[in-house]
């Protein structure tokens, strides 16, 4: 009898002892799986948030150039319309000593705003927006208008509107003035350009769109035996401003300046 009563306790003991093991080991068991499970979440976070960053940096390179610039730079006067006739219009632009500078280049294939590979390309033209003079005066020194010589020969270039053409050494000038605009082209005499079928498109074309409208001064430059960007160029001032385009075709510079949208 007395060995019974003393088997009890001890079995008693032992239950005990099994009882607080197993509640340990539940404890360890569900405190690693909590952890398992924090990390899992804060894995999956971090995770969801990289995608959406790499999701948003992708949507915004495959936007065209010309899109990702006015949406970085909203504040800054620019062409809407830069005609291209085949391929994607590409962009890199940049602040200069000169003002805000823009150039565009006809591509294969569409890149981003600033693509490196636009270094080794030739821009098909080219826009500056020049700003923060202190007077109309400054902005007409930058701008240099030229003056109209009436006394060439007068022709007709339709919709009420007589240019004045002469020659010079190997070259024909035609000019003309529409409001505060003057045009002036030059045709190359040993190549046989003739400057008049091109005055009359412009006079044209300006009939049905409106250019900007400068403060005092504007001007177009055209020269048929330039291949170049530079070919034409369109500027006009404002009080504290110059906008100049260039570009090698006439008709394709002129729909950039139509096009001009200030902020």
């Amino acid at each position: 009898m007395r060995n019974t009563m003393l088997f009890i306790p001890f079995v008693l003991l032992l239950s005990a002892c099994s009882l607080i093991t197993e509640r340990s080991d539940n404890t360890q068991l569900s405190s690693s799986t909590s952890e398992t499970v924090a990390s899992t979440e804060k894995s999956s976070t971090k995770t969801a948030s990289s995608t959406e960053q790499t999701r948003a940096t992708s949507n915004n390179e495959e936007k065209p150039a010309l899109n990702q610039l006015k949406e970085q730079q909203p504040n800054v006067p620019m062409p809407l319309d830069v005609p291209i006739s085949s391929g994607y219009l590409n962009v890199a632009a940049a602040q200069t000593k000169q003002g805000y500078s823009i150039l565009y280049y006809g591509s294969d294939r569409p890149l981003r705003l600033n693509a490196d590979e636009l270094n080794q390309e030739t821009p098909i033209a080219t826009y500056l927006y020049q700003y923060g003079f202190a007077s109309s005066q400054e902005t007409i020194q930058v701008l240099q208008p030229f003056e109209i010589d009436t006394n060439g020969q007068q022709m007709d270039l339709g919709h009420q509107i007589t240019g004045y053409q002469q020659g010079a050494a190997g070259s024909s000038y035609l000019e003309w003035q529409e409001g505060n605009w003057r045009i002036r082209i030059r045709g190359n005499n040993i190549d046989g350009q003739e400057p008049l079928p091109l005055a009359k498109e412009i006079v044209a074309y300006l009939e049905e769109n409106r250019l900007p409208a400068p403060e005092q001064f504007g001007k177009i430059t055209i020269d048929m035996g330039d291949t170049t960007n530079r070919a034409v160029e369109v500027s006009w001032q404002e009080p504290k401003n110059v906008y100049t385009i260039t570009r090698q075709d006439p008709i394709a510079a002129l729909k950039m300046a139509v096009s001009m949208k200030k902020p």
